[in-house]
């Protein structure tokens, strides 16, 4: 069989090689099968002088010139590509612009347009114009400010006059000052204005005179302190648990699950119970084969909001099973159990069915595939107080308080309740703990009554400072507890305990284990 010539048609590597053949074979070979396809036609032609036409000859087919036809390759171009496997999606102007608009969560939003709001207010008052923020020179806007931030004064309400004195209520508190200067700076930057109201030196006086209205008020006695979420009662907290487990209704099982998930995970309640969808929770065994649940996505919470400024959430929190009736696991699992396999968030609408059937463990389903709204998650914890006859209506935040709180007593470090509430900073965990809880703080108003009584004895045990320790929370709670009645004032032997006290030198980077100190009283 005659070997073929290797060739080139624009795409390869190879080039023609002509070693044993010449041209004219070989185009005769790359066209061999056209030229069974050309007819010859004779043509007559006939000139103006006759006498001088040549004779045309036929010829032969074999000795016709031929020219060689071009050859055309088809080659994939980027957009047949893109038509038959299209890889990268297309935006519509208006999700580009959604996309913008997440960067900041809808109530950092409000915030800002309340702030700018009052600021505007009050321009319009004191100098009768809308202040233009594009254009306006950094000193005018720095000298505005000073006068803004000394004149600044809430609207009267009459539930701020019954709240309050009337001089305080003619104040704002030093927390809405502070959001009023950041909603202003927030709106600035919206405008793609390279200006910091909050840092740069430009605005130094304007800041000077905010400091120095927050001293003053606090002189005047006109500050208030900041009110902080409620901490639930052990008492009510009894109450809540006995109402949650008195029955298997869908009504009170969704109650309980959304408090467990509220406990264990330490949530603020409306935003991260929101995102739950039927399957952000997986199931395993550690290795002590203890089963536990865990959330399998990341959450956005108040301080967890992505973007290329946001690290990586604590996503390993574990909800563990316990023995019992009263099991965190196994009611998450009959809840997703009794959901609409249609179903995508974790918390629905309750099926009428089952909602008006006196013995609804027989039906199959309890909830359907209706998402519960944002507005129905804020009346949960007021619905649970309220069943459960507690002292007061709790709200969803002072379960993440109690929580914070909880393990705080017990003796867990500063670090671990800051993995377990999502906390960036020590200072933010201290605002939710209250360092002393209700008994402690009895313990110490009865221990000072003794001596403002005159009934103290001679000697008496002096408060001890506390700093970090390894062992058992429930053994240093006692210890001190102990310790604290030991009337020695030369020899106290406690265990001590981080997160009540934060003290300064040796103390605060020191862990103490069983030890005994030895404290002198000079004469």
């Amino acid at each position: 069989m005659e070997e073929l010539p290797d060739f080139d048609i624009g795409g390869g590597e190879k080039l023609i090689e002509m070693d044993s053949y010449d041209d004219e074979d070989l185009l005769g070979w790359l066209f061999k099968d056209d030229l069974q396809n050309i007819e010859l036609v004779e043509l007559n032609i006939a000139p103006e002088n006759p006498g001088l036409a040549p004779q045309l000859q036929p010829q032969a087919p074999s000795q016709i010139p031929l020219a060689p036809k071009p050859v055309e390759v088809e080659r994939p171009t980027v957009s047949g590509l893109q038509k038959s496997q299209k890889r990268f999606k297309t935006v519509t102007p208006e999700e580009l612009k959604d996309l913008q608009d997440s960067r900041q969560a809808k109530s950092t939003k409000q915030n800002t347009k309340w702030g700018v709001k009052v600021f505007q207010e009050w321009c319009m008052e004191a100098l009768d114009q809308v202040f233009d923020f594009a254009t306006t020179e950094t000193e005018e806007l720095n000298n505005v400010l000073a006068k803004f931030y000394a004149e600044a004064t809430p609207k009267f309400s009459e539930k701020r006059g019954k709240e309050m004195s009337t001089a305080q209520s003619k104040e704002y508190h030093k927390n809405s000052m502070k959001n009023i200067r950041a909603a202003i700076n927030r709106h600035i930057h919206d405008l793609d204005r390279d200006i910091d109201i909050v840092r740069d030196k430009e605005f130094r006086k304007a800041n000077e005179t905010l400091d120095g209205k927050l001293k003053k008020n606090l002189e005047k006695g006109l500050s208030r302190p900041t009110k902080h979420k409620q901490i639930i009662t052990m008492n009510d907290l009894e109450k809540i648990n006995s109402y949650l487990y008195s029955s298997d209704g869908p009504i009170i099982l969704r109650f309980r699950v959304w408090y467990n998930i509220a406990m264990h995970f330490v949530t603020r309640g409306i935003e991260f119970h929101q995102q739950l969808q039927i399957n952000s929770f997986e199931f395993h065994f550690d290795e002590n084969n203890r089963e536990y649940a865990c959330l399998s996505h990341e959450m956005k919470q108040k301080n967890w909001q992505g973007g290329l400024d946001s690290g990586e959430t604590i996503n390993d929190k574990r909800m563990y099973s316990c023995e019992g009736d009263r099991c965190p696991v196994a009611s998450l699992k009959l809840l997703i159990l009794k959901t609409d396999p249609d179903a995508t968030s974790l918390f629905n609408h309750i099926n009428k069915d089952a909602l008006s059937s006196k013995t609804p463990n027989i039906l199959q389903l309890w909830y359907t595939n209706i998402s519960v709204k944002s507005y129905q998650f804020t009346r949960f914890m007021a619905d649970v107080s309220k069943n459960s006859s507690c002292s007061m209506m709790y709200t969803a935040h002072c379960l993440r308080a109690t929580a914070i709180q909880a393990m705080s007593d017990a003796g867990f470090e500063i670090r671990h309740i800051m993995y377990m509430s999502g906390h960036r900073n020590e200072a933010s965990v201290r605002s939710y703990s209250r360092d002393c809880s209700t008994l402690q703080k009895k313990s110490m108003s009865d221990t000072l009554s003794t001596l403002s009584t005159g009934r103290a004895p001679p000697q008496t045990g002096m408060p001890m400072p506390m700093a970090v320790q390894n062992n058992p929370a429930s053994d240093s709670v006692i210890s001190v507890l102990a310790a604290r009645d030991t009337p020695n004032v030369n020899t106290m032997n406690a265990a001590l305990s981080s997160n009540n006290f934060m003290s300064s030198g040796f103390i605060s980077n020191s862990a103490f284990h069983n030890c005994t100190f030895q404290i002198n009283n000079p004469q």
